[in-house]
């Protein structure tokens, strides 16, 4: 028998398993020749183009079920629908890949800015920002943490994540623990998208000249950073926000955090 692979060498050819090989004969998307005198299955030249469209597809993500529906009408505009779903789907994936390559190289680019950071005590380091524009729409804690609203705010890591305070007259520092403010974290989500997550939520804006500076340590630790900063710069009865960028988690010690803290 010419031109005919055993089971073992597709297998070494693809780096596939004997035993996926046997599946996709189980689920008829790819049936070997059968000897009828020894039994043994063999596979075909034609064989091959099929598994390579299989092994695309499973690596897409597309159910088996759906490559066979397509495989079964045995026709040309059955595998050209196949190939324009894989297509669809590998644009999705690269678009996908894009956004993460971008979120790999700003949390590489963060990490490295916390690796020699410092906290400045003297305050002297401050940022200032004449045309500065964020929009911050203020979701409810409690709903987020039970999961009502879980499903609207998907791809969470999209968001950067705010919370904000406040210094009354007597320099104690007041904290909105009920709500988080989330922003648009670069170009990972549409304007459309938001307004469709946030339909409804309040808003609040840091806009026009601001000023801020970074932090790094524990929760302790910050609150205690902007209560003296705040009385620094005079901030008493005004609002202002801290936008965390990281957290790094520990076992036996208190979380650390770096943070951006804006006010005008």
């Amino acid at each position: 028998m010419d031109h005919l692979f055993r089971i073992g060498q597709i297998s070494n050819l693809y780096g596939i398993s004997i035993d996926t090989l046997r599946h996709y004969d189980r689920k008829g998307l790819l049936k070997p020749v059968v000897d009828p005198e020894s039994g043994y299955r063999y596979y075909t030249f034609e064989h091959l183009d099929i598994l390579e469209m299989i092994l695309v597809g499973k690596y897409l993500e597309i159910p088996l079920d759906q490559m066979k529906v397509q495989m079964e009408e045995e026709s040309i505009e059955g595998y050209l629908l196949m190939m324009e779903e894989q297509s669809h789907y590998i644009e999705e994936r690269l678009l996908m890949l894009k956004k993460l390559g971008q979120y790999t190289r700003e949390m590489t680019s963060l990490l490295k800015e916390i690796q020699g950071f410092t906290n400045d005590d003297t305050f002297s380091k401050v940022i200032v920002k004449e045309k500065e524009d964020i929009t911050i729409y203020h979701v409810d804690l409690n709903e987020i943490l039970s999961g009502k609203e879980s499903s609207q705010v998907k791809g969470f890591e999209a968001f950067e994540q705010w919370f904000g305070y406040e210094m009354d007259e007597e320099g104690n520092l007041m904290e909105d623990d009920q709500t988080i403010g989330l922003s648009l974290h670069s170009d990972m989500l549409s304007k459309k998208q938001l307004n469709t997550i946030f339909q409804g939520a309040k808003k609040s804006r840091i806009q026009g000249k601001y000023r801020h500076i970074s932090f790094w340590g524990s929760e302790i630790e910050l609150k205690d950073y902007i209560q003296r900063f705040s009385l620094h710069f005079h901030l008493e009865k005004q609002t202002f926000y801290a936008k965390f960028r990281f957290a790094l988690v520990h076992k036996e010690k208190p979380n650390e955090y770096y943070a951006e803290i804006y006010f005008t």
